[in-house]
């Protein structure tokens, strides 16, 4: 597990001139992997939906989306100990961040790419299902609301929600997130 440093954490907005819409927001965010992050997190992905123009559709589904995958972070991740989740902003068609510039410069209008990382347990939530899971969720989803099991719904709504893909990078999971156009 890496551990967090405070040169490790990105500020979630910088200033604001008073009376501009422009407001120079952070192109990443690096925080403890718990609930109290939560706010902070969604803050700074919404903040840079409103700058792309993002559809108010595609917002909603970014903001499920991510508040799921970030929950599966906080309880999973790091059992038993403590560890980070950094939010990222990719920008740009060939997916590379930090090209200078306001985060989401290059970003095409009504599109916006953001990046999970955490140095948890690894964890492909695109893998095949296993099959009794499956068989849950499905059946999960055709009961009634008082009859749901639990959990077991953020990958299905990432699979549904989202253009996603994961990879392992070193001892890091790697998702990125796609909401738009």
């Amino acid at each position: 597990m890496a551990s967090r440093r405070d040169d490790d954490i990105a500020p979630s907005t910088g200033s604001c001139a008073a009376g501009t819409h422009t407001c120079a927001l952070a192109d990443a965010l690096r925080l403890p992997a718990h609930q109290e992050s939560l706010p902070a997190l969604r803050d700074l992905a919404l903040a840079w939906a409103a700058r792309v123009g993002l559809a108010a559709e595609a917002v909603q589904r970014l903001d499920l989306v991510l508040e799921e995958m970030l929950m599966n972070i906080f309880h999973h991740a790091y059992p038993g100990e403590l560890g980070d989740v950094e939010l990222s902003l990719v920008s740009g068609q060939d997916g590379v961040s930090g090209q200078g510039g306001p985060p989401g410069q290059d970003a095409p209008q009504g599109r916006l790419s953001l990046r999970l990382t955490d140095w948890g347990v690894a964890f492909d939530p695109l893998a095949p299902a296993d099959q009794s899971l499956g068989a849950d969720l499905e059946a999960n989803l055709e009961a009634g609301l008082d009859e749901r099991a639990l959990g077991g719904m953020g990958l299905f709504l990432l699979r549904t929600l989202a253009t996603a893909s994961y990879v392992r990078q070193g001892d890091a999971n790697v998702l990125t997130l796609t909401f738009g156009s």
